[in-house]
């Protein structure tokens, strides 16, 4: 029985090992602006919430997922965005994700997109009015099962000044929104399992 034992271990250390040793590769795009440039803590705002729905608590020490240099992932895309728009000019962006993924060798592509920044004041006998629009995209490829998720968000303000109708503010219930939608956090999770 003690024997049996101690194989069973063996064979369980051994699988956890090779399980370990297969990290899953993640290549996340910075924000691609096709819009106003947002100032700098808006940016990195969005930036951080990115950030946050791709962290896998204990990575480091476990090792489950190993996340491509950003800036290997945008000259890649680049590359491929460009050969793309050369042989059809009314190619999407969702498009060049299998490709990048491949090139890449990424299990999990995550490109996110700004679409519409925009803030504009008037004034109106004494109030400030403000009229404000953003609106996001997110695309996640997972070459593991060939499945892309495409998702947008929008937001419009037009109401005496607040600081909940900014653009800023609303660009950020939009990168919520579609964090939400890409079930983004849940597959990040579920590598852990």
């Amino acid at each position: 029985m003690k024997k049996f034992l101690s194989t069973l271990i063996a064979l369980l250390l051994l699988t956890a090992t090779a399980q370990a040793a297969q990290p899953v590769r993640i290549a996340r795009l910075p924000i691609i602006i096709r819009s106003t440039m947002p100032d700098l803590d808006t940016r990195t705002d969005l930036e951080f919430k990115i950030a946050r729905a791709l962290h896998i608590p204990l990575n480091k020490t476990l090792n489950y997922a190993e996340y491509l240099p950003t800036t290997d992932c945008a000259n890649a895309l680049s590359d491929i965005w460009q050969r793309l728009r050369a042989a059809d000019k009314k190619a999407k962006l969702a498009e060049a994700m299998r490709p990048l993924a491949a090139e890449l060798d990424a299990d999990i592509v995550v490109c996110p997109v700004l679409l519409t920044y925009n803030q504009h004041e008037m004034y109106a006998w004494n109030d400030v009015i403000l009229d404000s629009t953003a609106r996001a995209e997110l695309i996640v490829y997972d070459r593991r099962n060939d499945s892309l998720v495409d998702k947008k968000a929008g937001q419009m303000f037009h109401d005496a000044y607040h600081p909940r109708g900014t653009a800023s503010a609303l660009a950020k219930i939009c990168f919520d929104q579609v964090i939400k939608a890409t079930k983004l956090r849940e597959l990040i999770m579920a590598i852990r399992q």
